[in-house]
């Protein structure tokens, strides 16, 4: 039997095997299963005209393949270039930190503010005024005072001046009551320093009557210890020492203004300025065993490392001569 060069089926151009590349089907004289070529010869396609596309994939000669199934358990999977799986952690609770940086923050500040507050190199004040404040007899002192009576003359007779011969200063031979007294410290030296009545009899302007807080309204008391004839008053109206760099006049409070009362119940009042030495005042003279200091208007806390609220007063004059 002859071969065909053209596929008896579809006309397709045959190659060397024993299927048609086009159609599939078997090449006569190469395949048993061919049908026989018929007499007539297979006319080729017309010139021109292409014969139609190979149809893929081709047919494999022979039984068909059968899939093969692989047994036993599958592979592994290739590892991860991330390394194995880490477990998940459990979320803490997100403001925990929070609350712990603003308690730090809130502690160091605080701490700030007491060294603030206790700086300045001396140690005049570190007994803080919310101690409570005692009399010099050890009792508790009173927080709040009467308001100043208007000035008067008083009800006793007009007073003969003295010989200005005879007139001395008398506050040497006076006691003095107070209303509270600050409790004591030390100074830079780390001497003991002391805050009560008799400072303000001593003649030493760096020592100083003192007392927490701010006695507006309140009053000291002198007694002169007979009667005499004042003819003059006076005062130191705040804390005069200067202690190295620490200038304590201006970091306590200050006297702005008193008003002086005598057993006749004579009231003048005195207006203070800011200076830390004596501002005496003359009086008419006034027949007297006693001498109350009514505290009528007291400056705020001094401001700065040094500020302190304490009301000072560091000496008082009373001059005049034996009735």
């Amino acid at each position: 039997m002859t071969t065909p060069t053209y596929c008896t089926t579809c006309g397709h151009e045959l190659g060397i095997g024993r299927f048609c590349t086009n159609c599939g089907q078997p090449v006569p004289g190469r395949h048993p299963e061919a049908a026989p070529t018929s007499a007539a010869p297979v006319v080729p396609p017309p010139t021109g005209q292409l014969p139609p596309a190979a149809r893929y994939p081709l047919f494999a000669e022979g039984a068909p393949a059968t899939q093969v199934t692989p047994s036993g358990p599958p592979p592994p999977p290739p590892p991860s270039p991330y390394g194995p799986p880490q477990p998940e952690r459990k979320r803490g609770v997100a403001w925990l930190p929070w609350v712990i940086a603003v308690v730090l923050v809130a502690l160091v500040a605080g701490i700030g503010v007491l060294l603030l507050v206790n700086s300045g190199g001396s140690s005049d004040d570190t007994a803080k005024q919310r101690q409570t404040p005692v009399t010099d007899g050890g009792s508790p002192g009173p927080t709040s005072g009467e308001p100043a009576q208007p000035d008067s003359s008083g009800t006793g007779a007009p007073v003969q001046a003295p010989d200005p011969a005879d007139v001395i200063d008398l506050t040497g031979e006076t006691t003095a009551e107070v209303p509270a007294t600050a409790p004591p410290s030390r100074d830079r030296g780390n001497h003991p320093v002391t805050f009560g009545a008799a400072n303000l009899l001593d003649g030493r302007p760096r020592t100083s009557w003192r007392m927490p807080g701010d006695g507006t309204g309140l009053t000291l008391t002198f007694d002169l210890g007979r009667t005499v004839v004042l003819t003059q008053v006076g005062l130191i109206n705040g804390y005069a020492k200067v202690d190295g760099a620490d200038n304590w006049y201006r970091g306590n409070r200050r006297i702005q203004a008193v008003q002086w009362e005598f057993d006749d119940g004579t009231r003048i009042t005195q207006e203070l300025v800011d200076r830390p030495t004596m501002q005496p005042q003359s009086i008419d003279p006034v027949e007297t065993r006693t001498v109350k200091l009514h505290l009528i208007t007291v400056s705020a806390p001094g401001k700065g490392p040094n500020g302190r609220d304490f009301t000072a007063i560091s000496d008082v004059l009373l001059r005049g001569a034996p009735a």
